[in-house]
């Protein structure tokens, strides 16, 4: 291993302090009276050691009898499908609404290209009972490559072909437009345009359209008893795209026996993406705070190597502030808690506003709520009922 040319420090039990503190209640409360629609979605595959691989989602489209089984990622959003696999495709791309379009994949820089074509969706439990049914655009991808430049120019690289292998993707993010993803709207995600729960149509105003993720599963629609208990934080709407919120907000805390001002140890003020895509995280910080790295195999692409997070690390992540928490997701790089990630890739800038992607291994620690509706994240310790028998 490589050590990276800043200087190395042991955790001390003044950073055990810290990381250790107890989550206190936020004050902000969303209202759940008279919206009593509710259904678990158990994941595909369940785990002995949850989110130990990405949970996933059993699912079918109109037209075509075949049950997917796919990756419930909660780093995008949308349904995207090889368009040689959609029935009547041609015809859909004459539909209203339809339109073109891309999905971009900022980890792998692979675009997609496509129509938004309009398609029922319908959602099935592990023993493939259909469940839920929802009314989305999904993209089909008519080409598909590795395309570095549309992270600057957002423009579809020249000669992309046809796809080489199947696509088959399901985002069930929020916010993530600014992501090199703004045709990931609210109106793409399966989870929160749903029409139908156990075969009866959903009543106008009987939903609050949200999930909260649980360790083997995920519960659709929100109600004053599956939210009892969680700790929330208010989301800031989405200007640019009405309808979605912004990605929370909280402040991170690297190596606070190191990294202090006079008031203490540093708490940067962060985006906040919990992603069910992938075990490792992502973290940028302004130059100012320092930590050590060392060189690992990237954990997606194990035939580069990345610097990441030194051993005895001490990292603590905030939501939405290191004052009033929700959500502390602390951890010792190397000590193996079980919401440590795989690896720590940190970046070190003043080019970007500082932020981590914690990977799904913070939800070992705590189930995730998401209010679509009133624009709310709530924490609650794991686990819950939904998917664990």
């Amino acid at each position: 291993m490589r050590f990276s040319s800043r200087i190395s420090r042991t955790v001390t039990a003044a950073a055990l302090t810290l990381v250790a503190a107890a989550p206190a209640l936020a004050q902000s409360l969303p209202n759940y009276g008279g919206t009593g629609v509710t259904q678990c979605i158990p994941f595909a595959n369940f785990q002995s050691v949850s989110f130990t691989d990405p949970p996933k989602l059993n699912f079918s489209i109109a037209g075509d009898s075949t049950i997917h089984t796919v990756t419930m990622d909660t780093g995008s959003v949308g349904v995207a499908i090889s368009a040689s696999n959609i029935p009547n495709y041609e015809t859909l791309k004459t539909a209203p609404g339809a339109k073109p379009g891309t999905q971009f994949l900022s980890s792998s820089k692979v675009l997609w290209v496509g129509t938004w074509v309009p398609m029922t969706v319908t959602l099935y439990d592990r023993a493939s009972k259909p469940v839920a049914t929802s009314e989305v655009f999904i993209l089909g991808v008519e080409k598909s490559g590795t395309c570095d430049s549309y992270q600057t120019d957002q423009q579809i690289c020249p000669g992309l072909p046809a796809p080489a292998k199947p696509v088959l993707y399901m985002g069930v993010g929020f916010g993530q437009e600014a992501d090199f993803q703004p045709q990931g709207t609210p109106d793409k995600n399966v989870l929160l345009n749903l029409r139908s729960v156990n075969g009866q149509p959903i009543a106008n105003g009987s939903l609050n359209a949200g999930y909260i993720i649980g360790r083997q599963g995920i519960q659709v629609g929100l109600t004053a008893d599956n939210t009892a208990g969680f700790r929330f934080a208010k989301l800031e709407a989405y200007a640019q795209y009405p309808g979605d919120w912004m990605m929370p907000r909280g402040c991170i805390t690297v190596n606070p026996e190191l990294n202090r001002d006079a008031s203490g140890p540093i708490c940067t003020p962060a985006n906040i993406l919990v992603d069910t895509g992938i075990p490792q995280s992502y973290l940028t910080l302004p130059p100012a705070i320092r930590f050590d790295t060392v060189q690992q195999p990237d954990a997606s692409e194990p035939n580069k190597s990345v610097g990441v997070l030194a051993p005895r690390t001490s990292v603590a992540v905030n939501i939405p502030d290191a004052a009033n928490p929700i959500a502390v997701d602390a951890f010792i790089v190397g000590a193996g808690a079980p919401n440590e990630p795989q690896q720590v890739i940190p970046w070190s800038t003043d080019k970007r506003p500082p932020f981590i992607n914690t990977g799904r291994h913070f939800l070992r620690q705590y189930q995730f709520l998401y209010d679509a509706k009133q624009g709310y994240v709530g924490m609650k310790d794991q686990p819950n009922g939904c998917g664990e028998q």
